[in-house]
């Protein structure tokens, strides 16, 4: 079967655009408004240098076509941000998204946690780079009525946050979550002000490492 010369040239592009996503941006080569945004910004490069990472893991697993796609589509959308904000949280959404992934959890650190409260929680943390890391974590509770009568709710949080001796916070409207490395198979997340969880949902507990 003949490809048309068009069809083969896009495809050809495309093949070749996945790997640069994967290595990360190039200053020398910034082109557009986010691009040198990105450059600009240390805190950004850092967190591109984070997707980069994540990014080049979880291609290397089974759904790797599907992360593909979906990073296509994030590349869109940061390049549309005029903003620094946009660029901060277009990265802080993918590199959350990237630590759910089979690759992602691999290279990043996993603790767990279960609560007398009727909560069990994951906590994912990768990093820190230059300073910064990368936290994601989820939690589930199983209410009285118990999981088989659908008592059950979950929620999660992700984000990159300043991690200095191993102390740090995510801070979203009026809710923030501390989190604080004991030794180094351990951490603690606390967690105060008004979040906005799930009934019954709570992040705060002490996480082991699996």
């Amino acid at each position: 079967m003949m490809i048309p010369k068009l069809a083969l040239a896009t495809l050809i592009s495309s093949l070749f655009a996945l790997p640069a996503m994967a290595a990360g941006i190039d200053c020398a080569k910034a082109a557009s408004t986010s691009d040198h945004m990105i450059c600009a910004d240390q805190t950004l490069r850092t967190r591109d240098a984070m997707m980069s990472s994540l990014y080049a893991a979880a291609v290397k697993e089974v759904d790797a076509g599907k992360i593909k796609q979906q990073q296509q589509r994030w590349l869109k959308s940061l390049q549309s941000c005029t903003d620094a904000a946009c660029v901060r949280q277009a990265y802080d959404d993918q590199i959350g998204f990237l630590m759910t992934t089979k690759g992602g959890r691999r290279v990043s650190t996993n603790l767990t946690t279960e609560n007398t409260d009727g909560n069990e929680g994951d906590l994912s943390i990768f990093g820190p780079i230059d300073g910064l890391a990368a936290v994601s974590v989820a939690s589930t509770f199983v209410g009285p009525g118990g999981a088989d009568a659908g008592d059950v709710n979950a929620d999660n949080v992700s984000g990159v946050i300043p991690l200095k001796d191993g102390h740090g916070k995510l801070s979203a409207d009026n809710c923030s979550i501390g989190f604080d490395r004991l030794n180094a198979q351990t951490w603690r997340v606390s967690q105060s002000g008004a979040c906005q969880f799930a009934n019954g949902v709570t992040m705060q507990g002490i996480y082991r490492r699996q």
